[in-house]
């Protein structure tokens, strides 16, 4: 199976060198979401999400992922009445993550974030305009994952 054309619809530059970007595209029933990093090494990684662009009765898909030579990826699709995404990290720092952007058909906002890979990710919390919390979603499976991916390719478990 080939991916459907993915759009470009985000992309910009970390301090520390690296370049996202964010795609996607598909169908109502197969929606592809891709977080590709670029390093200053020209070094190339993604990792993304397909399916439904939400699946019912949820307001956001949450794919988190990385590889053992880069940064550890979260990216978010959502309704768009998600005005903001807050990350808790295992040692209690909130990550608050603005849209990077918004596509009408179909009607999604999308957000992403590159953290250190020994980040530990504990829940996210979708958080309408007012600051009403839409949705609420424990990353333990995500987290299980990938401590299991850094073990079995030879990185640090943290």
């Amino acid at each position: 199976m080939s991916l459907p054309d993915l759009a470009v619809l985000a992309e910009g530059d970390l301090p520390t060198g690296e370049h996202w970007i964010v795609k996607a595209g598909g169908t109502d029933t197969d929606y592809y979401t891709f977080l590709e990093t670029v390093r200053p090494d020209g070094h190339h990684d993604e990792g993304g999400m397909g399916g439904p662009p939400l699946y019912p009765g949820s307001l956001v898909n949450t794919y988190t992922g990385g590889s053992e030579r880069g940064l550890r990826r979260v990216l978010v699709r959502a309704d768009p009445r998600v005005a903001r995404v807050r990350v808790l990290l295992a040692d209690g720092e909130p990550l608050s993550l603005s849209p990077v952007a918004a596509r009408a058909d179909p009607a999604l906002t999308f957000f992403a974030a590159l953290l250190p890979p020994t980040v530990k990710l504990v829940s996210l919390t979708a958080v309408d305009a007012s600051g009403q919390v839409v949705e609420t979603q424990s990353l333990s499976f995500h987290e299980e994952a990938w401590q299991r991916f850094l073990r079995r390719n030879g990185g640090q478990e943290t």
